[in-house]
């Protein structure tokens, strides 16, 4: 018998008997090698909790908005805006499944034979070309890990994807993934990026734009449709082409885009913010901060609504300007500029002599102009620094009528703002910055909303807004609230006699405007409408400082207040913000409420916060409307008549701070208030005969013009308490029944307050005593140049050398 082939055949199964036991110990000792790589690696993870992504709180952008919802500033360290899962249309999620994992919904966060073919194209590349990284891998990647590629890290990559695969659900890894990716420019998620590329919200987009956004994110800085159009439609092409692969569109509709052009935004650029506004910017960061602190600002992603009204604010900043200007060219700041005597021009250069910091006003040297100084330019010596200053066409210090090199001779000085330092191949730049400063001020008096706030000629962020933060003597602006103080006490009528004599008190010799011309007898209205000093300082020696305090503080004035004499002459210092406060109590009838910049701010997912306003009636209304009409006077007839030209009924209070400082006007109509302020940073005389109806007025007008336009004036309305009594100009008392027209005039009473006596017939004048005396109204203070003042008596009793404010 022939065994010879059985014996092959047991040989040959021992053979494959040992060869599947070699491949099974190999599978095995592979496996196992796997098993302990894995276990390995994994160490350094166990404590990483993959749920904890759910409370997923990126940087991203809070947006500042205008009363009508237009954006005045982003507030961001990195671009981003939050979108849920559920505003994200079908085709946009189709599209970045098509570019980047077809089979996100099928695996369980690993695509392994994608992983295959990206390893036999890396060995055949000889370096690593293609990955294979799922949706969820990345998320891991950006969520959870360094942002190294080794070994261990994808080891750790693998492991966290499935573990996140099942703490979350596939709709909350997209989400995450969509919300965190980069796209160029410096936008990060799908919302910035659709508002860049488009100009509108990713619910609003349309297939074409859907592939390309999804075409950014594996090389967003070399496929940007701004940075290269041909690679960035190529890239867009293959995404549409995959979507129909899958099914997820029609040949057709992919044909459309594929053969049309990329339809980006004719304003592809930083997000449109509307400029002007940057107070209300800064301001709406402040109350960030103090409501969320500064360590969730970065990450509120809110939407914070103003009050600003833009069109008033654009025409507030105008009038502002051009006040500015009209005060420039009466002073000759920047503008009448001599060449400097030689022997003087050392001493400009060594007050130059210091080092040079941004936002520093110094006197620069003007130099002869050279061939390669630009036409709207000159160069100054500051110290031994040459610091190039430009001057715009149509800006403050560009005087249309003169040459540059007339308006800035060479040896002449100029004071400089410095802009920028100087650099290897640049001086320094700066500025004219020679002049005043000026803030204003508009509210709605029915709800407390600032409409306009300008901090100063040329706000930026984070300058010093003068309108909030400048603390400055308000002169007879002030006078409004002895004068209302007075009233309360129903001591004190409109039409109470009162004595503008002089007094001296500790020393102390105040006297009026017109240094030593006094009236007489005169009615307290007429004290107030012609802002006479010695009057208001009677009235609060009588009354008292706690009395004067009492009414500041309840119509809304926060700021601290003197407690001498010169309180009657506005001497405490206070913001114009806090002016406002106060006036416009008085223009709400004495229903106090706070103004206010922000309506409310919005956090997705938090109650939205709203300022906390409750008006209260911290005055009584009628002793207010009395003040009221007191002060409508002051521009009927008093300093501040200019205002008439408002066309409108109007009530207010010209100022003027201690050697002519600061010029103020505050003042209102039944529906806006507001407060103009001018004066220098640094406190120092304004100019001769610049006082508040000079140098403020103007702003106010033209602001409050802005505010009234379009709308039919309204009447001041007394409240049933006041009643109207005919009396004798001179007296104060009823006019007899036989008073000539001229001597009588009607006037306003608290019921009770009224006189009850009848001026004798004899005591009757010809006329009003200071009409006859000073004319109709005469504007003394605010009108004309006024005379300097009289050297002040040295005050031994710690009061402020206050001798003159006129109004």
């Amino acid at each position: 018998m022939n065994d010879a082939p059985r014996t092959g055949r047991s040989r040959l199964r021992k053979i494959g008997l040992w060869c599947l036991g070699l491949a099974g110990t190999g599978m095995v000792l592979g496996a196992g090698t796997v098993a302990g790589v894995f276990w390995y690696y994994g160490r350094g993870i166990e404590g990483i909790d993959v749920a904890a992504i759910r409370d997923y709180r990126p940087p991203q952008v809070t947006r500042i908005v205008s009363r009508d919802g237009v954006v005045i500033g982003e507030i961001f360290s990195e671009r981003r805006t939050l979108v849920g899962y559920e505003d994200i249309p079908a085709h946009v999620e189709n599209a970045f499944l098509a570019a980047e994992d077809a089979d996100f919904y099928n695996h369980e966060g690993m695509d392994y034979l994608g992983m295959v073919r990206a390893m036999l194209s890396n060995i055949e590349a000889g370096e690593i070309r293609q990955g294979a990284s799922t949706i969820t891998q990345q998320v891991v990647k950006n969520f959870l890990l360094s942002p190294e590629r080794t070994f261990e890290r994808k080891i750790q990559e693998i492991l966290l994807a499935r573990r996140l695969e099942r703490a979350l659900s596939k709709r909350e890894i997209l989400e995450l993934y969509l919300n965190e990716i980069y796209f160029g420019h410096g936008r990060y998620g799908i919302e910035e990026a659709s508002r860049f590329y488009f100009g509108k919200s990713v619910r609003d987009i349309n297939i074409g734009q859907a592939a390309l956004l999804a075409s950014l994110p594996k090389a967003p800085g070399k496929s940007s449709p701004l940075k290269d159009p041909q690679r960035s439609k190529e890239r867009q092409v293959y995404v549409l082409n995959q979507m129909v692969r899958h099914g997820w569109i029609q040949p057709l509709e992919a044909d459309k885009f594929i053969q049309g052009p990329l339809e980006l935004s004719p304003q592809t650029q930083d997000a449109v913010v509307v400029v002007g506004a940057q107070e209300f910017v800064d301001a709406a960061r402040e109350r960030l901060i103090a409501t969320y602190g500064q360590e969730r600002l970065d990450r509120l992603g809110a939407t914070v609504t103003t009050t600003v009204d833009l069109k008033l604010q654009a025409e507030a900043h105008k009038g502002l300007m051009e006040g500015l200007v009209a005060l420039d060219r009466r002073q000759g700041y920047g503008h009448k500029i001599k060449p400097t005597p030689e022997k003087q021009q050392a001493k400009v250069l060594e007050k130059g002599k210091v080092p040079l910091q941004v936002g520093a006003v110094l006197p620069g040297l003007i130099q002869p102009r050279e061939a390669s100084t630009p036409a709207d330019s000159f160069v100054v010596l500051v110290g031994d620094n040459r610091v190039l200053v430009r001057v715009p066409e149509g800006t403050r210090y560009d005087d249309p009528k003169l040459s540059m090199d007339e308006q800035f001779p060479p040896t002449g000085v100029a004071m400089v703002r410095i802009v920028s330092l100087p650099t290897a191949d640049q001086p320094a730049h700066g500025e004219i910055g020679s002049g005043p400063q000026a803030a204003v001020l508009v509210a709605a008096v029915d709800t407390g909303e600032v409409l306009a706030m300008v901090g100063g000629e040329n706000y930026q962020r984070g300058d010093f807004n003068r309108a909030t933060a400048a603390k400055r003597q308000p002169g007879s602006s002030f006078k409004p609230f002895v004068y209302g103080a007075a009233l309360a006490t129903e001591k004190y009528t409109a039409a109470t006699i009162v004595n503008d004599s002089p007094e001296i008190y500790e020393k102390w010799r105040p006297t009026n405007f017109e240094a030593d011309e006094y009236r007489g007898d005169i009615r307290l209205r007429v004290a107030l409408t012609h802002s006479v000093n010695t009057i208001a300082i009677k009235l609060l020696d009588a009354i008292g400082f706690e009395a004067a305090h009492t009414f500041a503080r309840a119509a809304g004035i926060r700021g601290e207040l003197a407690s001498n004499l010169a309180l009657a002459l506005g001497v405490s210092e206070l913001t114009p913000l806090d002016v406002l406060s106060g006036y416009l109590t008085l223009a709400r009838g004495g229903s106090q409420l706070e103004p206010t910049v922000i309506r409310k701010i919005e956090i997705p997912g938090e109650p939205a916060w709203t300022p906390e306003r409750a008006p209260q009636q911290a005055l009584r209304d009628d002793i207010v409307f009395i003040l009221t009409s007191m002060m409508t006077s002051v521009v009927e007839e008093g300093t501040a008549k200019a205002a008439r030209a408002l066309g409108r009924p109007s009530a207010g209070k010209t100022g003027t701070s201690a050697e002519h400082r600061d010029a103020w006007y505050a003042g209102y109509t039944p529906r806006h208030v507001a407060v103009a302020w001018v004066g220098f940073d640094v406190p120092k005389k304004i100019g001769k005969g610049e006082t508040g109806g000079k140098a403020a007025l103007p702003i106010w007008i033209a602001a409050m013009k802005a505010a009234e336009a379009d709308k039919p004036p309204l009447p001041f309305v007394p409240p049933a308490s006041v009643q109207v009594r005919t009396i004798d100009r001179r007296t104060g008392l009823l006019a007899p029944a036989d008073a000539k027209p001229e001597d009588v005039l009607e006037e306003y009473f608290i019921a009770g307050t009224e006189p009850i006596e009848t001026a004798e017939p004899a005591a009757l004048p010809t006329g009003d005593v200071v009409l006859d005396l000073y004319g109709d109204g005469d504007e003394h203070a605010d009108a004309a140049p006024a005379a300097e003042a009289p050297a002040p008596e040295e005050p031994k009793n710690g009061l402020p050398s206050v001798h003159d404010d006129p109004g």
